[in-house]
C-alpha cells in the first residue's frame, strides 16, 4: 500500500461523520430484534425477488418498515433463511455479512445458530451503551438527522420532516386516491389551488418538529414550469376528483406549483434547507423502479434560481441523473449534492457518482454519505462501503498526480463531516 493510500485510509477511519438522512427512531436508534436487521427492506425485496413468498415474513406482504409484521421476529427470520444464499452476490448481501460478522462475530446465519444470534441481537439492543458504541464508536457518526417522529434520545439525534404532499399521483395511487388522502389530512375537501395551499400551510404549521433541520420532498421527475399556474393546479385537482388520468405535463406542472407554494410557506419558518430526492417510483405491492424525465433538471434549476435564500441538497435513485444533478450543483450556488439513494447505493454507482461530483462540483458542496437506515446497525456497513470506495477514488487521484495528499485529506473531512454541518446548520 502506498503512503498516500495509507494516509487516506487512516483519515477516513478517524473522521467524524454527519449522517444527514436516516430513518432511525429518535428515542431508540438501534434494533430490537434480529428481524429488524436481516429483513431490512433492501434485503427483503431481494429475498422476494429470489423466490421467497411475498407474504412469508409479514402478513400484509409488505416490508416491516411499512406495516406491523404480525409475526414473531424469530419465525420471520427462520422462514427467510433458505433464501439468503441466493442474494449473497449482491451489495446488500455483502453489507449484511459485514454487519453480522463485524458487529456480532457471526460468519453465517444458519438454523443451528439462529436462536443464539437472535438472543445476542436482542441483548445488545437492550444495553444502554450499545447505541453510543455503535454510532459514535464503530461508525464515528457525530450527528444523525432522522425524518422519523419522536423525542431524540440525545443531542446527537436531530429531527427533520419529509412526506409533505407535492405530487398528485404516485406509482401506487391514482390522482383521485392521492387527492382523497390529502383531503383526509386537511380535514375538508380540496377543490382549488387555494385549498391545496391551505393543506401545505397546515402541514408546515403543525407537523415540522422543533429545530427541524430540513424539509424533504420527492417531486415527480416530470417537474416542469409549464402549466404550473394557480388555474392549472385547480384544473388538475378538479380532473383528479372526477377520476380522469393526468398526463406527465399536468402532473409535473402541479408538482412545480406545489413546490413553489411550499417554499412560500417555509419563508415564515426558520427552515432554509430543502432535501430533494428524485428518481424512484414504487409500484404495487411494493416494487420500486427507477424513474427519470428530462424536464426535472431545468425545472429544479429554475426553482433554485428563484429562491436563493434556500439551500437545495439533491440526491437521486436513478443513475440517469448522475450528471444532471452534478451540473446543477456546479452552476447554481444554492444547490449541493448528497449520497446515493436507493437504486444508486451499489459500488459501481457510488464510485461513478463520487467521481462525477469531484470532477464537477466545488468541494464544499458534496456530501459523500447518508445512511437512509432504519436501524443504527445498518449505518455501519453502508458507511464502510462508501469509505472503501472513497479511499480508492482519492488515492488514485493522488497517485496520478491529480490531487495533492493535503487536498485529498481535506476532502475526507469535507465530504464526510464539514459540508453536511454547514448545509444542514449543525
Amino acid at each position: 500500500m502506498s503512503a498516500a493510500r495509507e494516509a487516506i485510509r487512516e483519515a477516513l477511519a478517524e473522521v467524524r461523520v454527519v449522517d444527514p438522512h436516516c430513518h432511525l427512531r429518535p428515542h431508540k436508534p438501534t434494533a430490537d430484534n434480529l428481524a429488524d436487521i436481516v429483513l431490512y427492506h433492501h434485503v427483503w425485496i431481494e429475498l422476494v425477488s429470489a423466490g421467497m413468498d411475498q407474504f412469508a415474513v409479514t402478513r400484509a406482504g409488505l416490508p416491516h418498515e411499512l406495516v406491523e409484521p404480525q409475526m414473531e421476529p424469530l419465525e420471520r427470520v427462520r422462514r427467510a433463511l433458505p433464501y439468503f444464499p441466493r442474494t449473497e452476490n449482491t451489495a446488500a448481501g455483502l453489507m449484511l455479512r459485514w454487519l453480522l460478522r463485524d458487529l456480532y462475530g457471526i460468519e453465517r446465519l444458519t438454523e443451528a445458530n439462529l436462536e443464539q444470534v437472535a438472543s445476542l441481537v436482542e441483548e445488545r439492543g437492550r444495553q444502554a451503551g450499545w447505541q453510543e458504541e455503535l454510532l459514535r464508536g464503530r461508525c464515528g457518526i457525530e450527528a444523525s438527522i432522522t425524518v422519523e417522529r419522536g423525542t431524540p434520545c440525545g443531542a446527537a439525534v436531530h429531527l427533520a420532516s419529509e412526506g409533505i404532499p407535492v405530487n398528485l399521483a404516485d406509482g401506487k395511487r391514482s390522482p383521485g386516491q392521492v387527492l382523497a388522502a390529502m383531503e383526509q389530512r386537511l380535514g375538508r375537501e380540496i377543490r382549488s389551488a387555494a385549498d391545496f395551499r391551505s393543506l401545505l400551510a397546515k402541514v408546515v404549521r403543525e407537523e415540522l418538529p422543533d429545530g427541524c433541520r430540513f424539509v424533504g420532498v420527492w417531486p415527480l421527475p416530470y417537474l416542469t414550469p409549464l402549466g404550473a399556474s394557480e388555474a392549472a393546479a385547480t384544473r388538475a385537482l378538479r380532473r383528479a376528483r372526477e377520476g380522469h388520468p393526468l398526463g406527465p405535463e399536468e402532473l409535473g406542472g402541479f408538482s412545480y406549483y406545489a413546490l413553489i407554494s411550499l417554499l412560500e410557506e417555509l419563508r415564515a419558518t426558520p427552515v432554509r434547507t430543502v432535501q430533494v430526492i428524485v428518481g424512484a417510483e414504487v409500484l404495487p405491492p411494493h416494487r420500486s423502479i427507477t424513474h427519470w424525465s428530462g424536464s426535472f433538471t431545468g425545472a429544479m434549476g429554475r426553482i433554485a434560481n428563484a429562491h436563493e435564500e434556500f439551500r437545495f441538497n439533491l440526491s437521486s435513485a436513478s443513475d440517469a441523473y448522475t450528471q444532471d444533478i452534478a451540473i446543477l450543483a456546479k452552476h447554481i450556488p444554492n444547490v449541493s449534492v448528497a449520497g446515493y439513494w436507493w437504486h444508486t447505493f451499489y459500488p459501481f454507482y457510488i464510485r461513478k457518482s463520487l467521481e462525477t461530483r469531484l470532477d464537477m462540483v466545488p468541494g464544499n458542496k458534496v456530501i459523500a454519505y447518508f445512511s437512509d437506515a432504519y436501524h443504527a446497525e445498518w449505518c455501519y456497513p453502508k458507511l464502510r462501503l462508501v469509505k472503501e470506495i472513497a479511499a480508492d477514488v482519492l488515492a488514485e487521484r493522488v497517485e496520478r498526480g491529480w490531487y495533492s495528499l493535503d487536498l485529498a485529506l481535506d476532502l475526507v473531512q469535507r465530504l464526510f463531516c464539514d459540508n453536511a454541518r454547514e448545509i444542514y446548520g449543525l
